[in-house]
C-alpha cells in the first residue's frame, strides 16, 4: 500500500497517491517474465541456518507458475572464524557438482566447522578427495569467494542473510509462504511492467527530440486542463514533442486508483488515450461497474476486462510509476517534465513552450 502523505494545496491540486496493491519497485528497462532470487549468505550465521530450510525449499521446488532462477552467494562475515573455510568447502564441492548437499550439510552441522569435520563431509559425499582438497586451498577458490563478498558489498549487504529479488533488497528470515508471496508479488510487478510498456502511454513520435513526462491524477479536475494544453502543444510541435503519460493517482481521489488501473488494462488493447480522455469527461462516476461499461462502449471485450481489473493486474504498473514520481520529489498532479525541466500545476502555455524551445537550443 502507498502511504499516506500530507495533503495540501499550493496553485495545484495535491496529495499523497492512493493506495494501490501490490507494492512494488519503479519500473525496470526490460523487464522479464523470470524472477531471479540471489542469496547472500554466512555458513556460520545462526540466523542463515534459520533461514536456509526456507530457502532451499524455495530452490528444489519453486513457485507455482512462476519461473525463478535462484543463486547463491558467499558472504562469510567476520565475526565468524570458520566461515571462510565452509565457503571454500562449498566452492570446492561445486566444483564436484555436489553444492547444495555440501550446503545442506554445513548448515545442518553450524558447530562442526574445523578442517576435519570439513574434510568428513566431502567423504561422505563421495567427493574425489584428492580434488577437494587441491580446490579448497586454492587460490582460485578465495577470489571466488572473494568475489562475492565484493558484489554483495556494491549492492548494500550489511548482514546475513541478506537476498535480492529481482534486485530489490531484503534482509533477515522469512517463513517459506512469505518468500513465496514474495516471489510471487514480483511476478505480478514484472508481468505488469512488460505488458504495459511507455509505449502504449505515449503519444508522439517516439525519436522526438523533446519528452513531456505528464504525472496525473485521472480523477483530478485540472488534468483535463493540463491535457488540453498537451493536446495543443501536440499540433504546434508534431515531430518536436513526445508526450509520455505517468500514473499518479492522489489518494483523497479514493476512486482514482482503480480508474488508472483500468486505463492500463485499456492500453493492452492499444485504447489507453480513448479511455482515459473518457474517464476525464465523467470523472463523477468512476467506480467499477462504470468503467467495466466505458470499456464497452469503447469495443473492449468488457468480460475479460472486468476479470482483469477484478485481478488487480496492472496495479504494479500505476505503482511503479508513482514510486518512481515520489523519488524524484513529485508529492501531488500534475507535474510535467520537459526532457527533466519540472513544472507543477497546468502551466502557462508560454513557460511550457519556452522550456521546449529552450531544449530544442539544446539549452
Amino acid at each position: 500500500m502507498i502511504s499516506q502523505l500530507l495533503v495540501f494545496i499550493i496553485a495545484m491540486q495535491v496529495g499523497a497517491p492512493a493506495a494501490v496493491k501490490p507494492k512494488s519497485a519503479p519500473p525496470s528497462a526490460a523487464p522479464t517474465d523470470q524472477v531471479e532470487i540471489v542469496l547472500y549468505s554466512d555458513f556460520q550465521c545462526p540466523f542463515c541456518s534459520q533461514f536456509a530450510q526456507s530457502f532451499r525449499e524455495l530452490q528444489s521446488k519453486g513457485v507455482p507458475d512462476v519461473k525463478t532462477k535462484v543463486t547463491f552467494k558467499n558472504f562469510p562475515l567476520s565475526i565468524h572464524p570458520k566461515a571462510q573455510l565452509a565457503h571454500q568447502a562449498a566452492v570446492a564441492a561445486r566444483q564436484q557438482g555436489k553444492f547444495w548437499q555440501m550446503h545442506d550439510l554445513l548448515f545442518a552441522n553450524q558447530s562442526r566447522a574445523d578442517r576435519t569435520d570439513i574434510l568428513g563431509y566431502a567423504t561422505k559425499l563421495g567427493l574425489d578427495m584428492v580434488r577437494f582438497e587441491k580446490d579448497l586451498d586454492s587460490p582460485r577458490t578465495k577470489q571466488l569467494v572473494a568475489a562475492d563478498i565484493a558484489e554483495g558489498n556494491k549492492v548494500g549487504v550489511r548482514g546475513t542473510p541478506t537476498y535480492t529479488i529481482n534486485g530489490k533488497l531484503y534482509s533477515g528470515t522469512r517463513p517459506l509462504e512469505q518468500l513465496k508471496q514474495l516471489v510471487l508479488t514480483e511476478q505480478h510487478r514484472t508481468r505488469a511492467l512488460a505488458e504495459i510498456t511507455d509505449s502504449l502511454l505515449s503519444r508522439g513520435p517516439a525519436d522526438a527530440p523533446v519528452t513531456v513526462e505528464f504525472f496525473a491524477d485521472l480523477a483530478s479536475p485540472v488534468t483535463r486542463q493540463a491535457v488540453t494544453i498537451l493536446d495543443g502543444l501536440l499540433q504546434q510541435y508534431p515531430s518536436i514533442v513526445r508526450v509520455q503519460f505517468r500514473n499518479f493517482p492522489l489518494s483523497f481521489h479514493p476512486q482514482a486508483a482503480l480508474a488508472h488501473e483500468a486505463a492500463m488494462t485499456a492500453a493492452k488493447q492499444g485504447r489507453f488515450w480513448n479511455f482515459a480522455s473518457f474517464v476525464l469527461e465523467h470523472q463523477e462516476s468512476l467506480r467499477e461497474q462504470d468503467l467495466i461499461a466505458y470499456a464497452g462502449q469503447l469495443g473492449l471485450d468488457q468480460t475479460a476486462f472486468a476479470k482483469t481489473l477484478s485481478e488487480h493486474r496492472y496495479a504494479p504498473r500505476v505503482e511503479a510509476d508513482v514510486q518512481a514520481g515520489a523519488q524524484r520529489g513529485i508529492r501531488g498532479s500534475p507535474v510535467m517534465l520537459v526532457n527533466g525541466k519540472r513544472i507543477d500545476g497546468v502551466p502557462n502555455v508560454k513557460a511550457l513552450t519556452d522550456l521546449i524551445d529552450a531544449a530544442l537550443a539544446g539549452k
